[in-house]
């Protein structure tokens, strides 16, 4: 074969063998060095391809696949500076546990470190936010056609494994790049026959769900016996099955349960949200808890922290299925690599008794529940707030909800109601907390989950995605965007810089004077601009039944936002208060 054939069949091999491992979407930024990746897979018949001319849009994107899909998108890319536009998404999959597969076009060996046009250090440039990184050799029959197939085999393994996440595979390529047709007859490939007849990948590692050890079931519920009060905290978790088993052990242990907004539960029926009692100082001084137990991961409150901080609990047991380390007020005495769900059934169903402190959660949680009520009166102005809980309280049924960093995700941990009927599924970008990428991170949620996804999310954070919304129209499933603008950085407002007047407008409140509606029509999206809560039920209500991605915007002020949530905040701990001390 000449060089134009081998570098032909080297990349249809490699999306072969990604397809057969059951991973068909392929998130493509057009370039010159990438033509022979590119080409593979979008002549594969079984590949969904998506093209991108923003490399961080399509790495956010391939990141909300994961998080909707459960698996791995593949994101495909020129060399130089295209790679490291994927570096943002690349530490949230990291630190998120998000299975992302990146192949990147590399210039060749004697084009390196000479000041060739487009040509930086690429092998390895995501350090160690890659479970693991790899530089091909380039295309070359010298090299055995297993060896190839092995090295897309074992990416998939450490991408999707026990640790999920992001898989760096670095492939250089000589000019000519177009494509050309091997001989039907490739002595390279001889040695591949039953690859070639099978619809299986080279190799595949087993997965599933492990059960619980018993060592350390018994462990964990040899302190439960021993503890006064026990308090359980559901964190971040990826199945719903998981957080269910969570709330179950509480019912069984009949224990309060701190559930985060993003542990699947914050919207649960049967959940009543600890959140409300945590706005009481007089809660946290008087409730203390000896023993711990936390599920999952990190916590978008900071509240709970605080809490235990202040507790100083003799036992804190952190259960969840990732090797990395999750102690971040370096409190933790007992650290658990278990599946969460199957541990806290197996914890359920041991003989073991527990003590906990009776808490007034029903009582609390009805009068809280009233009052946010009359925040969201139909006549009423459309708040933060009242957007949060109307949101929570009226996404359709099968509908996603995605919410971005800062203020959004806040909002919607505190003031959610509880739903009735299917829990929505719920994502956030909480790895590293950034507010960028969100919309590409939404609209590849909804794609990956094949749902409707409504976003929430502040102006800052939408004007730092805003070419992302010219993915909304060409995608199968509809994102809606519901924009929170107060005019600049909402959360700002809550922290002591902002007493700091002569600098604070200008350099942290950050005002970005955008008319949102003109950026609509820019993009040729449906607009609205709802004034009061109930004609906000019904634009999302409308533009949800229409199948078209659309843009809602509330408009408020910073600081009317600010006295809100201090004035409702202050009302609900005093309720708190007065069930603690009736």
């Amino acid at each position: 074969m000449n060089h134009q054939q081998i570098t032909t069949l080297w990349s249809s091999l490699i999306i072969e063998e990604l397809v057969r491992h059951d991973i068909r979407r392929f998130c493509i930024s057009p370039g010159s060095r990438s033509t022979p990746l590119t080409v593979a897979a979008a002549r594969h018949p079984e590949t969904e391809c998506t093209i991108f001319p923003d490399e961080r849009a399509a790495g956010f994107f391939a990141l909300g696949y994961a998080k909707g899909a459960q698996r791995p998108a593949v994101l495909i890319c020129t060399s130089g500076t295209a790679v490291a536009n994927y570096y943002p998404a690349v530490v949230e999959a990291s630190l998120d546990n998000r299975p992302m597969l990146i192949l990147t076009a590399d210039r060749p060996f004697e084009l390196q470190e000479t000041e060739a046009n487009q040509t930086i250090r690429q092998a390895g440039i995501f350090g160690g936010y890659s479970r693991w990184n790899f530089q091909l050799p380039e295309p070359s029959e010298a090299v055995p056609a297993e060896a190839l197939l092995s090295a897309v085999d074992h990416a998939v393994a450490r991408s999707t494994g026990s640790d999920p996440g992001p898989v760096h595979l670095n492939a250089p390529f000589r000019e000519p790049l177009d494509p050309a047709t091997p001989p039907g007859d490739e002595s390279w490939t001889r040695t591949l026959g039953a690859w070639k007849t099978s619809r299986t990948p080279l190799g595949r590692k087993d997965g599933g769900e492990r059960p619980a050890s018993p060592e350390a079931v018994e462990r964990a519920g040899a302190l439960l016996a021993r503890a006064s009060s026990v308090f359980l905290v559901a964190g971040s978790l990826d199945r719903r099955e998981d957080a269910e088993a969570v709330l179950e052990l509480s019912k069984t242990l009949g224990a309060p349960l701190y559930a985060d907004i993003t542990s699947r539960l914050r919207f649960h029926p049967l959940y009543r949200p600890l959140q409300h009692l945590m706005l009481s100082e007089l809660f946290t001084a008087s409730f203390r808890p000896d023993t711990v137990l936390h599920f999952g991961g990190k916590l978008v409150g900071k509240l709970p922290g605080a809490a235990m901080r202040q507790w100083r609990p003799e036992h804190v047991l952190v259960i969840r299925n990732r090797s990395s380390r999750y102690n971040p007020d370096h409190n933790v005495t007992l650290s658990l690599q278990e599946p969460p769900g199957a541990f806290a059934r197996a914890l359920a169903e041991s003989p073991i008794q527990t003590r906990s402190t009776p808490l007034p959660v029903e009582a609390v949680c009805r009068e809280t529940g009233e009052l946010i009520g009359k925040h969201c009166a139909p006549g009423a102005a459309a708040t933060e707030i009242s957007t949060a809980h109307l949101l929570s309280k009226h996404l359709p049924e099968g509908h996603g909800l995605f919410l971005a960093n800062s203020m959004p995700v806040r909002d919607m941990d505190v003031y959610a109601a509880s739903r009735s009927g299917s829990l929505p599924p719920t994502g956030t970008n909480r790895g590293a907390s950034g507010i960028d990428g969100n919309i590409a991170t939404a609209a590849g949620f909804a794609e990956g989950m094949r749902k409707p996804v409504t976003l929430l999310i502040g102006d800052l954070s939408f004007l730092h995605d805003l070419n992302s919304l010219t993915l909304l129209r060409s995608l199968e499933q509809p994102l809606q965007i519901v924009v929170i603008n107060n005019n600049g950085g909402g959360i700002f407002s809550f922290l002591p810089i902002s007493a700091q007047q002569d600098i604070f407008e200008t350099h942290f409140g950050t005002p970005q004077n955008v008319n949102l509606r003109h950026a609509a029509e820019t993009f040729g999206l449906p607009y609205r601009n709802p004034s009061t809560n109930v004609e906000f039920i019904e634009c999302h209500a409308e533009s949800c039944r229409s199948g078209l991605p659309g843009i809602i915007e509330i408009s408020g002020s910073r600081k009317d936002n600010l006295l809100e949530h201090r004035a409702l905040n202050a009302a609900i701990g005093t309720i708190v208060d007065r069930h603690l001390c009736g």
